[in-house]
């Protein structure tokens, strides 16, 4: 792998969390059976056309109706590929005790989640009673065994989570930027000052990129991470406040 490191602080500085990110936790090898079952799942997905109804309470797919098959769904909505990957090496890396997924699909992130480190609970959060019960499928078919799989909207999960803070969150779900904006305000009170956040399709639309640069000026988050699609961000009130480009 090639990557552009580039920092953009106000000294010039590389942050050592950073660092390590790129030359630990990117380069984290995926373990093989993993791997292999990967293959065969994203085989069947791909050419599943069973026909799902779709409660969509975020902004919806620009390509699909309610109405979509399970191809569809993986073709244009899953976290699949090498951000797939990175979400594995992310989990097996910092190992965190408590993961919160926004947005499950069909389970193709929080599988990798979970196999990338079975040590921590990912808790995955899904508005609609259809895809998630077609995301316990496919968990069962990965032999997932810690997952806590929660049907609720995003905003009625935060607003009664009485639980342990998270150390790593990753939002994957109603792509518009206003909404992305208000849930981290709102995801503040449970998590920490080392979480870390990943959001998927950062520049998925105009207000979702808007959003993002907002976000990595935002002064209460110390690291932004931009890989394109992915955006990592952490609060990290120990260090300078820094941004980074990575291209993988």
């Amino acid at each position: 792998m090639k990557y552009l490191f580039t920092a953009k602080g106000r000294h010039g500085i590389h942050s050592p969390f950073v660092y390590a990110f790129v030359t630990n936790c990117i380069p984290t090898k995926i373990e093989k059976k993993f791997l292999i079952a990967r293959k065969k799942l994203f085989k069947n997905l791909k050419n599943n056309n069973t026909t799902l109804e779709i409660n969509d309470f975020g902004s919806g797919s620009k390509k699909l109706g309610n109405k979509r098959s399970i191809s569809s769904i993986f073709s244009t909505s899953s976290s699949k590929g090498k951000f797939s990957l990175l979400l594995y090496r992310i989990a097996h890396y910092y190992k965190p005790k408590n993961t919160l997924e926004f947005g499950t699909s069909l389970g193709v992130g929080s599988i990798h989640l979970c196999k990338g480190n079975e040590q921590g609970i990912v808790t995955t959060v899904e508005a609609c009673e259809n895809t998630q019960f077609y995301a316990k499928k496919n968990l069962k078919k990965m032999e997932i065994n810690n997952v806590k799989s929660i049907l609720s909207t995003f905003e009625d999960f935060i607003e009664t989570y009485k639980g342990e803070k998270f150390d790593i969150v990753f939002i994957d779900g109603h792509h518009n930027g206003i909404a992305l904006l208000h849930y981290l305000e709102k995801l503040k009170p449970i998590t920490h000052n080392d979480t870390l956040i990943i959001l998927d399709d950062i520049r998925w639309s105009k207000s979702m990129l808007e959003s993002w640069k907002t976000i990595i000026n935002d002064p209460f988050y110390h690291v932004s991470i931009d890989l394109f699609r992915m955006g990592i961000i952490t609060p990290r009130s120990q260090q300078i406040k820094e941004h980074f480009i990575i291209r993988f």
